[in-house]
């Protein structure tokens, strides 16, 4: 019973020498760059969202329309719905330099929106 403690106390110091480490996991930090975006009137808004390249991001997503939209990017591989009149919010990793598109995969007809990590 005595080694286990003692392996269990080992496993606890490792984990937290890691956590020490590597830091908090990304996606909660508290310095994290947050980027509003609206969806009205059949478009987003801002068309074109500037961020910091190298550096995670939280994507506010408001859709202010009576129809759910679906804000999609094949670059940024992610795609959620967005209800009526709802906000969701979009956990991006540190983004390489580059332009990445993303659209309302519900209507089509929508013009798309680049971000640009630079």
């Amino acid at each position: 019973m005595h080694s286990r403690t003692s392996l269990f106390i080992l496993f606890v110091a490792a984990v937290s020498a890691l956590a020490f480490t590597f830091g908090p996991p990304v996606g909660v930090l508290a310095g994290d760059s947050v980027q509003d975006l609206e969806f009205r009137d059949g478009h987003f808004e801002p068309s074109t969202l500037s961020v910091s390249a190298n550096a995670p991001v939280k994507l506010r997503v408001k859709n202010t329309t009576t129809n759910p939209i679906e804000f999609e990017s094949f670059e940024l591989n992610r795609e959620r719905v967005v209800p009526p009149g709802g906000v969701i919010t979009v956990f991006l990793p540190a983004l390489s330099p580059g332009i990445y598109h993303f659209f309302d995969d519900f209507h089509h007809d929508v013009p798309q929106g680049t971000l640009i990590a630079k």
